[in-house]
Order: C-alpha cells, then sequence, then structure tokens
C-alpha cells in the first residue's frame, strides 16, 4: 500500500547524471545486491551508467522532484527483443504502488520498439520476482548460475496484461 499523500506530485522523466548519482547514493539493498552479485569488482554507479550507455531509452520516477528510480531498456542481440533494467532507492520499498504502476507504464511504452523484453531475474530477490511477475513477465522453472547467484530467465510479450490479483 502507498503511503504517499494525495497532494504527492508523481511524474516520470529523463534523468540527469545528478539524478542517477543520487539514486545510486542511496540504492535500495536488493538492488545493491543484485548487481554486486552480478559485477562484484563495479562500483553501483558504474553498473548504472553502463546500463544506461547502453540503452535506447531511460526514465526516471519523481516523486515531488527528487528521483526515486531509473529504469530502461538496453536492445538485446535478436532484432525486437529488449533488456529492461532498473534500480530503485530505498523509499520504493515505503512507496512500491506509484513505482510499480509507472514502470509497467515504462515497460508498455518500451515494447513499441522492443515487441519482447528478456531479463534474469536473481532467484533470492523477492521483490523483484514479485515486480516482474505483477508486470506480466513469464519465468522459466530451471533457474541459471550468473556470478554468485542463481538467475531465472523471464520474458514478456507485447500486449502483456499485469497480474493485478497479486500485490506489490
Amino acid at each position: 500500500m502507498s503511503k504517499l499523500g494525495k497532494k504527492t506530485k508523481v511524474t516520470l522523466g529523463v534523468p540527469t547524471a545528478e539524478h542517477i548519482a543520487l539514486v545510486a547514493s542511496i540504492v535500495r539493498l536488493c538492488d545493491r545486491e543484485d548487481m554486486e552479485g552480478l559485477r562484484p569488482h563495479s562500483s553501483i554507479m558504474e553498473v548504472i551508467m553502463g546500463d544506461v550507455k547502453l540503452s535506447r531509452l531511460v526514465y526516471a520516477l519523481y516523486l515531488d522532484g527528487v528521483p526515486h528510480s531509473v529504469l530502461g531498456g538496453i536492445p538485446g542481440r535478436v532484432d525486437g527483443v529488449g533488456i529492461p533494467w532498473l534500480v530503485g532507492t530505498t523509499d520504493v520499498d515505503e512507496n512500491p504502488l506509484p513505482f510499480a504502476r509507472i514502470s509497467l507504464a515504462v515497460l508498455e511504452l518500451m515494447q513499441s520498439d522492443f515487441p519482447v523484453l528478456e531479463t534474469f531475474v536473481c532467484a533470492r530477490n523477492r521483490k523483484s520476482t514479485l515486480w516482474h511477475r505483477w508486470c506480466g513477465f513469464k519465468f522459466d522453472s530451471e533457474k541459471i548460475k550468473l556470478g554468485r547467484d542463481f538467475y531465472y530467465r523471464a520474458a514478456r510479450k507485447i500486449g502483456t496484461k499485469n497480474k493485478k490479483r497479486e500485490g506489490i
């Protein structure tokens, strides 16, 4: 459930380098652990900026003008396939509903460029697993070892509806 007041302004915009640095400095623990597991010798900022540079589009979620997450889509190796990514601040866990709704809208926007979105979801990251399922990603049953952890391959095809029955 969201703890935001009725007057809180929720917007989506293109982040500046300073906004990305702010998100990186207070990234939520589950996102930090994912990045450290895949890229143990890179800083959080290096991982995020690497994704930003590879992405076709990058957005940030702002609450009252303050960035709370950064998300984007990287072109895959196969035409029409994109790799979505996102990181959130610790405040995202306090206000998950606006984050979920806006990130779902961004996924739908991404699918105008990438009819298929494919990613790997850390099996240890319950928040990420729930969010991907809520957004309509279908998970392979097998786990794959990548870096330190095991991951599920997950895909979302254009026109997929989110899972309203599962909470965020």
